[in-house]
């Protein structure tokens, strides 16, 4: 799976403004809403905040993989927002994320949803990606280091 393939400049923020979990999630489930034409913010971010309700999706190294099963889309959709200051996410190394990989896909759906998750985890164990992607002005540089590591340059 090329992660890349799901991903457009529109879908990314490199300065999100949430201070918490949940403001975290509402602005990515907007983005999620204004990028994808048939994406509803409001069930997104509803499926969202139960899923963290069974489990924080807080990982480590600064990184967070909030998703959902959803019919609020129609195919698999991912947003990334990068946080400078940082969020408390219940990470399971308890500290602040920065990276959010958020992806919903459709409750008939499997296959896709897992290979992405399992995509952005082999990806965030390279520092020179998560340094890329805190150091991004612009979304183009965000897909630009998620190609290399695709491309196997990283």
């Amino acid at each position: 799976m090329r992660l890349s393939d799901y991903i457009k400049p529109e879908s990314i923020n490199i300065d999100l403004d949430g201070e918490d979990k949940s403001e975290i999630i509402e602005e990515l489930a907007g983005i999620m809403s204004e990028s994808y034409a048939d994406a509803d913010a409001d069930r997104i971010y509803e499926a969202v905040m139960a899923r963290e309700r069974d489990g924080s999706t807080g990982l480590e190294l600064g990184v967070a993989i909030p998703h959902a099963k959803c019919d609020a889309v129609g195919a698999l959709s991912v947003v990334i927002g990068i946080s400078k200051e940082g969020v408390d996410f219940e990470s399971l190394d308890g500290g602040p994320a920065h990276l959010f990989f958020m992806m919903i896909a459709p409750t008939s759906e499997s296959g896709p949803h897992v290979q992405a998750i399992a995509t952005i985890v082999k990806m965030i164990k390279l520092d020179s990606f998560r340094k890329r992607l805190l150091n991004a002005s612009k979304s183009e540089d965000v897909i630009e280091a998620i190609r290399k590591v695709e491309e196997g340059d990283e």
